[in-house]
């Protein structure tokens, strides 16, 4: 880094599907006065083969990618969850090296993830340390959630089947950010506020 740069900063926004988490990172990259980087889960999906994907759901996506319908919550809601195989934890793994190469070129980023399992967040934090991270948990209500997989028109229940588990990791947010409080451009400016340092 030449002298007088400032360290690439890595915002890490973490929810469920629906969560507000995609909004939120493009309400980012909008008000601030540095370019950020964008890198999604769905980055990622855009990119695997799509045998090996959860749309066709056929036998290769069990080492890549799948949804589990077979959860029912308590009051008999669907869960939908997105697992993974061998061959989709070697993607992850790429797609955290990946994503930590834009910051270390020098380029501010934003991640806006799912944590499909807990032990996720430690193999990103591997990937991404030494920089300037900040760990922003993005949430909602429930009923916020799957109204707006409605609107979409995406399938019922991966908002609720990822709910608690996405932030079952253990390790501190440096903030948590509420989606259904404002709108995306002032919840984007206060985490630009409360994340730079």
């Amino acid at each position: 880094m030449r002298s007088g740069e400032l360290q690439s900063q890595v915002i890490f926004l973490n929810g469920t599907s629906s969560s507000g988490k995609t909004t939120l990172a493009r309400g980012i990259q909008d008000v601030s006065d540095v370019p950020f980087v964008y890198w999604g889960i769905d980055t990622l999906f855009d990119l695997v083969p799509p045998n090996w994907g959860g749309g066709r759901d056929g036998p290769l996506s069990r080492a890549g990618f799948w949804y589990d319908r077979t959860g029912r919550a308590a009051d008999g809601h669907p869960l939908l969850v997105v697992r993974y195989g061998e061959v989709g934890l070697r993607m992850l793994r790429s797609a955290c090296a990946a994503a930590a190469a834009f910051a270390r070129g020098g380029d501010h980023l934003v991640i806006d993830e799912m944590l499909l399992t807990p032990d996720l967040l430690p193999m990103w934090l591997t990937a991404l340390a030494g920089l300037d991270v900040r760990l922003v948990a993005v949430t909602c209500p429930l009923h916020v959630a799957e109204q707006r997989e409605l609107a979409r028109g995406n399938e019922i229940g991966l908002a609720r089947g990822h709910f608690h588990s996405v932030h079952a990791h253990g390790i501190a947010y440096d903030l948590t950010v509420d989606t259904s409080t404002g709108t995306p451009t002032e919840l984007a400016e206060a985490v630009l506020r409360q994340t730079h340092r």
